[in-house]
């Protein structure tokens, strides 16, 4: 069980490093392209839909399961919004499943039960919120299509408020 635990953070640790990377080398570069941050964006609202649904069937929390609702409620508006968007366009597509990295913590999550679920749940929500709150803002400052760009600010307060959330959920022992 402590190996499981131990691969979930390792997974959640390079995510978050990949991201300040990326965001370190494309910032010393240029802003996001749009369609990277189209993919990125669906990728996490794929993720933070499956958590949800595997939270609300798996966790004993209250507090986690609350969160789960209020994620599931947010981020569908969020992907509505975004899929109106893109649906106008030709030069954008949305991915139809998430990429790896977020497929094995998944897998993780989907294998573990009780206060392990809760805990790596709890991690993985943390880190996704702190990754997609980082990325609106720094579309909605940097992006290089305007459409886009309003849809980061638009969503930003989202992403914040769910990352703060994140932030205060119940950490087991």
């Amino acid at each position: 069980m402590a190996q499981i635990t131990h691969r979930t953070r390792r997974r959640l640790l390079q995510g978050f490093a990949g991201l300040v990377l990326f965001g370190s080398a494309a910032g010393a570069q240029s802003a996001v392209p749009a369609g990277e941050f189209v993919r990125q964006t669906a990728i996490a609202q794929m993720f933070g839909m499956e958590t949800a649904t595997l939270a609300l069937h798996k966790s004993n929390s209250p507090a986690i399961k609350d969160f789960a609702h209020d994620l599931a409620s947010q981020q569908g508006a969020v992907t509505s919004g975004l899929r109106r968007i893109v649906a106008k366009r030709s030069d954008i597509a949305l991915p139809d499943r998430p990429d790896r990295r977020h497929l094995d913590l998944l897998r993780d999550l989907t294998d573990k039960q009780g206060a392990a679920f809760d805990n790596a749940y709890v991690e993985a929500q943390r880190s996704a919120h702190h990754e997609v709150a980082v990325l609106m803002e720094r579309y909605a400052n940097e992006g290089d299509d305007p459409e886009l760009k309003s849809f980061a600010a638009q969503s930003l307060p989202v992403f914040r408020e769910l990352d703060r959330k994140a932030r205060e959920l119940p950490v087991g022992p």
